[in-house]
């Protein structure tokens, strides 16, 4: 074998072989999750109406959970006729247009309300206030989609503010109603052109695995074990799963699977490539998976397998970035040929939404009677509008080849009645199984990607259990979940073995002994690091200023740092009142001693060099994050400041994770989820700078105690309380 090249070995696996459910216990599995899904939506519509009710708004600020001080920039029509609110940060209010941090994203149901100061003695309904769903984010906008039934009147100065997302459960509520009538029928089966699979996904039936011919690879960069991943999926006949540990190419591996399902029939009885479904949790994921496919549509051959307009995403991507808008379903919708019959329906509408979103004293401004006659128009320009577009949103979704949506918009009425050849569930350890059947339902294969030691999905509520069902006894096969972080990757591993899956092996963002500790502890030491990234530090990028220096070799060349601020004093403390954070879980932590450590020494490395755009200051905790990014933001507006669930699935050239924690007791609150710290720690490329407290850190849990000892053996360890850095 030649130097530096990497040996994988594969190990042929068996499935296991469950024993088929009982009726009883397919009830027992759909009613449990239901439960659980109830337990879920009463937590979070509790922790809602808690900090609604109970915090000040700069609390709910300081959380993320509110932005105030906002101004209507525009009001416009978006698809289905709804109402699209712009908000900004007008200047009279503020020194900088940049919204605050903040936790909205796409999708998130929201309220406008008039801004508030203080919090409210008696809530008072607002009659003016109206509820949406974040349409749209950038750095310095946030567009809310209203439904079009009720008219908007807001006052100059507004406040955007969170609310519980009950939509998401009412569609995953009927998602298991429809399950239950497939496979518990009260009278008469219903026999689903994808019955195979759902019977695959719950133990009825095993899957069957057949040969595939030599294959052609598109992408000239894969290694053997993404090549054996994608043959082990084309063989599948209805299920397949990828593990794809940090850094190991999972997004490239599905993209060239895409191409490679593509390049074939979907059935033996058709000459037609399939319809295939993408699906991820996050818009964010989405949009990575969006980005690559349309940049190589673009290129031959793949273009001849995805012409253009043949690639479609519902909903509207998280980035600004103009090409990606191209394949949305409103964009083409409006502008595409087909929507030259929604134009003059569409532009009436948006004459009298200007007309009416101008204020009181501006030139044009609608008054009186005159504004409720506008809005009658308006709701009879709408229905036409939608008659139209239903025709419209018909043809554009029969035209594509790829469909990306998230797992719960998956079930929008854009998508009523389609069925997909294959649906690809990425990053599909964050999702909760019964988002995933949303999109299940409409394809009769299934391939699921993800890495079960990254970050669950997020679950509020306390496990729910039902004595009735814990008492069967279950042996191999179908069991009722005992929490919704249950993903239904775990679950399939877990009911038909590790032969359900192929592992990726090699990564490809990390320095080798960054990857070293969650390799060993996390992927049983099979996670090898590609020889192009094994040895890169900080130290070899080309921006570097004066590399020859001394101080610079010092700060650059080590690839983990370790500031240990044990003995420093450097106390945590909770945000907000301790009697309201009793009931909305352990609060919102910061820590200021760390904050202003971590800026001092995010301010040293860009002055050595380091891009501000390639260091990412990561933290568990919202409180945290605002305060660092009152420190750093205005002086690097492009550096990367964020909670550590927000950059799953991303990487930076630097990363400084700052632990917060530190207290005489050794309390360490979620920050003990080794999920998280394992996502926090695999986003470096070339240097993880730790800041935390071992004392208090390492009696949170055993993972915690073995990363302290292995920091303080193999690190740059740094103490705290010196003045230099």
């Amino acid at each position: 074998m030649k130097p530096g090249t990497i040996q994988i070995i594969f190990v042929t696996m068996t499935l296991q072989e469950p024993k088929p459910p009982s009726r009883s216990i397919l009830e027992a599995f759909i009613t449990r999750h239901e439960h659980l899904l109830q337990l879920e939506r009463e937590a979070e519509e509790e922790q809602t109406r808690l900090l609604n009710s109970n915090c000040s708004p700069k609390l709910l600020e300081q959380r993320g959970l509110a932005i105030g001080s906002l101004g209507v920039s525009s009001l416009s029509v978006g698809l289905g006729g709804k109402n699209l609110i712009e908000l900004s940060r007008p200047l009279a209010y503020h020194t900088s247009t940049t919204l605050p941090p903040h936790t909205f994203r796409n999708g998130d149901p929201v309220r406008i309300e008039a801004h508030v100061t203080t919090k409210p003695k008696a809530k008072k309904e607002d009659d003016n206030a109206v509820e949406g769903v974040v349409y749209r984010v950038s750095a310095e906008k946030i567009v809310v989609a209203v439904d079009g039934s009720k008219e908007v009147d807001l006052p100059e100065r507004l406040r955007l503010l969170k609310l519980a997302n009950s939509v998401t459960f009412d569609r995953m509520a009927r998602t298991l109603k429809h399950v239950r009538r497939i496979v518990c029928p009260e009278s008469d089966p219903a026999h689903p052109t994808n019955i195979r699979l759902i019977n695959v996904l719950l133990g009825i039936q095993q899957p069957q695995f057949g040969p595939v011919s030599e294959l052609s690879w598109y992408g000239d960069k894969l290694n053997d074990s993404q090549k054996e991943a994608i043959k082990f999926c084309l063989s599948a006949d209805s299920l397949a799963c990828i593990h794809g540990p940090p850094g190991t190419g999972k997004t490239h591996t599905l993209v060239e699977l895409i191409f490679q399902l593509l390049s074939r029939p979907a059935s033996p009885e058709t000459t037609l490539p399939p319809r295939i479904l993408v699906c991820t949790p996050s818009n964010l994921a989405l949009d990575n998976l969006l980005l690559r496919l349309h940049a190589l549509s673009l290129l031959a051959p793949y273009s001849n397998l995805l012409p253009r307009d043949s690639i479609l995403r519902l909903g509207h991507p998280t980035r600004v970035h103009r090409d990606l808008v191209r394949e949305t379903l409103d964009y083409r919708a409006a502008n595409g040929e087909q929507g030259e019959l929604l134009k003059d329906v569409g532009n009436e509408l948006q004459t009298n939404l200007s007309d009416l979103s101008k204020k009181r004293g501006e030139k044009g401004a609608v008054k009186g009677k005159e504004r409720g006659k506008r809005w009658d128009e308006i709701r009879e320009l709408r229905k036409e509008y939608r008659q139209r577009e239903a025709k419209v949103v018909t043809t554009v979704v029969g035209a594509a080849r790829v469909v990306l949506a998230t797992c719960h918009s998956a079930g929008s009425r854009q998508l009523n009645n389609a069925m997909f050849d294959v649906c690809i569930i990425d990053e599909a350890t964050q999702a909760v199984e019964a988002v995933c059947w949303v999109p299940v339902l409409k394809a009769k294969k299934l391939i699921l990607a993800g890495d079960p030691q990254q970050l669950p999905p997020t679950i509020m509520s306390r496990k729910g259990d039902l004595p009735d069902m814990d008492k069967l006894d279950l042996g191999i096969g179908l069991k009722p979940p005992k929490t919704l972080e249950t993903t239904l990757f775990d679950r399939l591993e877990k009911l038909y073995g590790p032969g359900i899956k192929r592992v990726l092996q090699v990564q490809y963002r990390m320095n080798e002994h960054i990857a070293a500790f969650p390799s060993k502890t996390l992927y049983e030491s099979k996670l090898s690091s590609d020889p192009s990234v094994s040895t890169h530090t900080l130290l070899d990028l080309p921006s570097i200023v004066n590399p020859d220096e001394e101080e610079t070799k010092d700060t650059l060349s080590p690839t983990v740092v370790f500031f240990d601020t044990a003995g420093c004093e450097f106390y945590e403390r909770t945000e907000g009142d301790s009697k309201i954070e009793k009931g909305l879980g352990e609060g919102s932590k910061s820590n200021e001693n760390e904050a202003e450590l971590v800026a001092k020494y995010a301010r040293k490395l860009v002055s050595l060099g380091v891009p501000a755009a390639e260091i990412a200051v990561v933290t568990p905790y919202q409180a945290q994050v605002s305060l660092i990014a009152s420190m750093l933001r205005d002086e690097f507006p492009e550096m990367t400041i964020g909670s550590v669930d927000g950059l799953q699935g991303q990487e930076r050239e630097a990363v400084i994770l700052t632990l917060v924690r530190s207290n005489p007791t050794g309390e360490v609150g979620f920050l003990g989820e080794y999920r998280r710290l394992n996502v926090a720690m695999t986003r470096a490329k070339r240097q993880l700078c730790v800041v935390g407290d071992s004392a208090t850190v390492a009696k949170g849990s055993k993972y915690l105690k073995s990363w302290m000892d292995w920091l303080e053996a193999e690190a740059d360890v740094r103490w705290a309380g010196d003045d230099g850095l």
